[in-house]
């Protein structure tokens, strides 16, 4: 289960196959999507032209019929059957198996062309009973049959399905050699078949026959018993009462192109491979490399800064990422080895203080009243012989008593500035430069800017303490001969200290300044930091050395 948790398993199962699977349900449904709509435009559009195709067909059959009654209301009305038919020789265009025409009793009249064409005359008597309309002869021919209106005339005419143009029609229709145009009869039979099937032959089981017939029209979809996916489209002749089928294969119809539509999701196979390779490449040049760092990064964080050490394959960001690592290690323990000299060299420093305060005590303090002591007893014995001498003494005793108090007073002060409590720090930096004891005569100048604010206790003694050890700092090592501080009361409070020194050669890096012995000003630095202070040097050798300090109040 921790393999699954890493970040390698976690880009597969979270990004690339979820990715890979929206990607390939997008493409399904797209791809579905286009067929429907290509096969919905498809139907509509051979809906269309079968419409078409069926309103013509129907006027040309309706102008057949209409004629055809017109010549039997003229001879019925009593113009000469004879006459009437020449003068409509036009009708062999339409019908080209002739016309005649015959009385109620079945005796014939006229017919056109004379003779008369014995094939009409067959198709009327194959009739047992001459109804006014269409009928398909056996033959293939269709025979029109119209009536005057008081019965007494009838005019037939044959007409062939190429006379009805239909060949040409089919050709019309058919997009693709496969396609089928099928014209059926008010009984299902068939008038005309594109795929040359017998003309009379029972259409009942073409799809969308029984819908022509009922005056429907529409497109539909049917599977044939090969397994071929047909388009089918039918119209009605409501003229006539017959019926138009258009059918075509579906994928004669499609682009070739997009019948391979549905293979589209396979194409983000190799891109689901190229991620996976991504992704496997992504794992050995940087996830790898990662936690390699993440190993070594760890055993640094617990000293062993050496492990930052060992190098890391990888590209080249994590590759600087690492030296960068290894080069803060190298600045973490040199900060290290900075603090425990600075740390050294602050103890020294204390017990230095602790042996100055000891011998000063000693010198000093002690010897002061082991005098006082003395001088005591040494009045006591004169008092008892000389008492104006005694009184000489006393005045001598006073004096030793008050040198003993400055020199006390002047031991508290270095350990505790009494001044910075009770007036602030402006003050107490005053009188900490009119203490400063330096044989080589430094003379020391403070000015104070701005409307001066007291600081919390603790802020107030850490630049008490920087200010104190910048001027030690002047006094052990400048070898100036003047040094101004400046305070400045505004937003932040400024405090500048400028000598005019030998200088130092200032390092690059502040941590670099231990190797080079300078612990005061790393102390000022520590201190600085503790308060939140922003502290920067500079130094020139020959000129002297600058100290400012910027602390938002």
């Amino acid at each position: 289960m921790s393999r699954l948790r890493g970040l390698l398993p976690g880009l597969l199962l979270t990004v690339v196959l979820p990715l890979t699977l929206v990607l390939i349900v997008v493409a399904i449904a797209a791809t579905t999507l286009h067929q429907n709509e290509m096969r919905t435009m498809v139907a509509q559009h051979n809906q269309l032209a079968a419409r078409e195709a069926a309103i013509g067909l129907g006027d040309r059959i309706s102008h057949r019929l209409a004629a055809l009654r017109s010549i039997a209301e003229a001879i019925a009305f009593g113009l000469s059957p004879t006459t009437e038919l020449r003068s409509s020789e036009q009708l062999l265009s339409d019908f080209d198996g002739g016309v005649i025409v015959v009385d109620a009793r079945g005796a014939e009249l006229a017919a056109l062309p004379q003779p008369v064409v014995p094939k009409v005359q067959a198709a009327l008597k194959s009739l047992a009973v001459p109804t006014p309309g269409l009928h398909l002869t056996a033959t293939g021919d269709v025979l029109a049959v119209a009536k005057s209106t008081d019965e007494t005339i009838l005019v037939a005419g044959l007409f062939s399905p190429q006379a009805l143009r239909l060949p040409t029609l089919a050709n019309t229709l058919r997009s693709s050699p496969r396609a089928r145009v099928t014209v059926i009869d008010a009984v299902s039979r068939r008038v005309y078949d594109s795929a040359g099937l017998t003309t009379g032959s029972n259409a009942t089981q073409i799809p969308g026959a029984a819908a022509a017939l009922r005056g429907e029209s529409g497109a539909t979809f049917v599977t044939d018993e090969n397994s071929l996916e047909w388009v089918v489209a039918y119209e009605p002749l409501p003229t006539v009462g017959w019926g138009l089928i258009v059918a075509e294969p579906w994928e004669d119809v499609v682009n070739p192109l997009l019948r391979t539509s549905l293979l589209t999701p396979l194409a983000l196979i190799p891109a689901f491979v190229i991620a996976v390779g991504a992704i496997v490449f992504f794992a050995r040049r940087v996830i790898s490399p990662l936690q390699q760092l993440d190993e070594q990064a760890a055993r640094a964080g617990q000293g062993d800064y050496a492990a930052l050490a060992q190098p890391i394959d990888g590209i080249s960001e994590v590759q600087t990422l690492h030296a960068t690592l290894a080069q803060m290690a190298d600045e973490i323990r040199r900060y290290q080895r900075s603090i425990q000299s600075y740390a050294a060299a602050i103890t020294r420093s204390q017990e230095d203080e602790r042996s100055r305060i000891a011998r000063e005590l000693h010198d000093e303090t002690v010897q002061a009243l082991i005098a006082l002591d003395q001088r005591t007893q040494m009045i006591e014995r004169i008092y008892q012989r000389d008492p104006q001498a005694a009184a000489a003494k006393l005045t001598e005793l006073r004096a030793m008593t008050a040198d003993t108090i400055d020199a006390v007073r002047r031991v508290i002060r270095n350990l505790r500035p009494i001044y910075l409590e009770d007036l602030g720090l402006a003050p107490a930096i005053e009188m900490l430069t009119q203490s400063i004891d330096d044989p080589g005569g430094l003379s020391a100048t403070v000015m104070v800017a701005g409307e001066i604010r007291r600081l919390s206790p603790e802020r107030e003694l850490a630049l008490y303490r920087i200010v104190q050890e910048a001027l030690n700092n002047v006094v052990k090592h400048a070898q100036a001969q003047h040094v101004h501080v400046k305070l400045t009361y505004g937003d932040q409070l400024t405090v500048f200290i400028r000598d005019d020194g030998r200088g130092f050669e200032m390092p690059e890096r502040m941590d670099a300044l231990s190797d080079q012995g300078h612990f005061g000003l790393i102390g000022l630095r520590e201190r600085a930091e503790l308060i939140t202070a922003h502290l920067t040097m500079q130094s020139t050798l020959g000129v002297g050395t600058t100290i400012e300090l910027q602390l938002p109040v």
